[in-house]
């Protein structure tokens, strides 16, 4: 499945090395010229028909991420602990690893 994303899509906005398990959204926020990165890992459990739970948190550490990037950036940080990231800009996109996710992370990535 996942060469077959490939193919269709040779240039995905976001790509990252965690697990299928992880969750990575990015919302784009013109009008404060950034974009800002969801990284959601929770693993749920079917403990019965109609809900799922989630007892344990299992953190992630250096995941490293490589965005899409169509505008110069700025500033890459954890927020909103406003922690800056070390990044590098390669071929029309920038890479950067986030220490650690637990659970819910996000990442301010600007432009201005």
């Amino acid at each position: 499945m996942l060469n077959a994303l490939d193919l269709l899509l040779p240039e995905p906005i976001i790509r990252h090395r965690g697990p299928s398990t992880l969750r990575v959204t990015v919302n784009a926020q013109p009008h404060e010229a950034r974009w800002v990165v969801h990284l959601l890992h929770y693993i749920p459990e079917r403990r019965a028909q109609a809900f799922d739970i989630i007892e344990d948190v299992i953190p992630l550490h250096d995941l490293a991420l490589s965005v899409k990037a169509e505008h110069p950036v700025q500033a890459v940080r954890l927020v909103p602990e406003g922690v800056p990231l070390a990044f590098s800009y390669s071929a029309g996109r920038i890479e950067f690893t986030v220490p650690r996710v637990s659970g819910h992370q996000l990442v301010e990535i600007a432009w201005q």
